[in-house]
């Protein structure tokens, strides 16, 4: 996967530069507040069809503007396409040639993983955190991922908002909760078969990055079983579900736990380790997502604050050898890696993003 061209229209504060960034490693510089991360959040809205910064699609708007769109010229699986994804009325579309095409087929196609600052937070925080970055491993794995998580999610929202009302009879919460348990088996399964395939990558890439501790990775899902046991939990929960209003079994009390040295990173972790345990993390991802010469784009934010040139380099290095697409944001160019991969540098001001001189 390799992104070519990209352009954003009335995106944050963007200007609407088509630019060219068919390179193995594509950089924004610019001071803090000229809009390089805004690029970096277009390039994320065409690999992820989210932003890394914020979940409300008005942010991303310019201010005044009604719609806002990022296109982007893709090659992947030995074609050339067109992806748009646009904005309006709190509506999002995405087309792909002249094509309307739904996420899960978009990211068949595209996508990306990124490592930006906060990514830290999961390590330490609380456990919705950490079943969000093994969500979005697991959808970079299998894009299909995505139609079972908003299933899961929706069927639960529904049981909540009937536990709220308190009124939902039994028979109402029965069927509700029988489709709730076939859906958080398979919920529990690609998060248990995610982490199986990651692991491994992970603790390989902790130790090369300069984690001498011990490292591991454990899914904790909250219950266990096939669905007909998963209803009985169920059942048996239900006179405290209508206590307490909520529901109380199911995936979204899993868990995912990173340990160093035997000890939950999350009680014990410095800031260093936590930033290479989800670096880590991230790397393995990229790793296992990647198949053939198909790898997603790689992007990471504000170079400079989250990694030192030495592990910089070695991040090129490895990002490359997978041959995924790198994409960085940084305050200075200084802090970009000496390497013998082709590097385009943009530099951002006020929104404009310029070839920078000598690239």
């Amino acid at each position: 996967m390799r992104l070519l061209r990209v352009q954003a229209v009335s995106f944050r504060n963007l200007g609407a530069d088509v630019l060219d960034v068919d390179a193995p490693f594509v950089a924004f510089v610019g001071p803090n507040g000229q809009g390089k991360t805004n690029w970096l959040e277009a390039v994320a809205a065409l690999g992820t069809l989210r932003s890394f910064r914020t979940a409300r699609t008005a942010e991303l708007l310019k201010f005044g503007a009604r719609e806002a769109m990022v296109e982007g010229l893709v090659e992947s699986d030995g074609m050339t396409r067109r992806h748009r994804i646009a904005w309006a009325e709190g509506e999002r579309t995405l087309r792909r040639e002249d094509r309307t095409v739904d996420a899960v087929t978009w990211l068949r196609g595209f996508r990306a993983a990124w490592f930006v600052p906060g990514d830290v937070a999961p390590v330490r925080g609380e456990p919705a955190l950490r079943r969000s970055m093994l969500d979005r491993a697991a959808l970079t794995l299998e894009p299909s991922y995505l139609s079972l998580a908003q299933q899961y999610r929706r069927c639960l929202e529904h049981k909540a908002a009937l536990l709220r009302a308190g009124s939902a009879d039994g028979p109402t919460l029965d069927a509700v909760d029988a489709q709730l348990a076939g859906l958080a088996v398979r919920v529990v399964a690609r998060r248990t078969d995610t982490v199986a395939q990651m692991a491994k990558q992970f603790s390989t890439f902790y130790e090369s990055f300069g984690g001498r501790e011990e490292v591991s990775v454990r899914y904790r899902p909250h219950a266990v079983g096939d669905a007909e046991v998963l209803l009985q939990k169920l059942f048996a929960a239900r006179s405290q579900e209508r206590e307490q209003r909520r529901p109380l079994v199911g995936p979204h009390r899993d868990d995912l736990e990173f340990s160093l040295q035997g000890h939950l990173a999350r009680n014990y972790a410095s800031q260093g380790q936590a930033r290479s345990v989800v670096l880590a993390w991230k790397l393995a991802e990229l790793a296992c997502a990647s198949t053939g010469s198909e790898a997603p784009i790689f992007l990471v934010d504000d170079l400079g604050s989250e990694l030192d040139p030495d592990r910089t380099a070695r991040l090129v290095r490895v990002v490359s050898g997978m041959g995924a697409q790198v994409f960085v944001t940084t305050t200075d160019s200084r802090f970009l890696p000496k390497t013998s991969v082709d590097i385009k540098v943009f530099s951002v001001e006020a929104g404009l993003a310029r070839p920078a001189p000598g690239t």
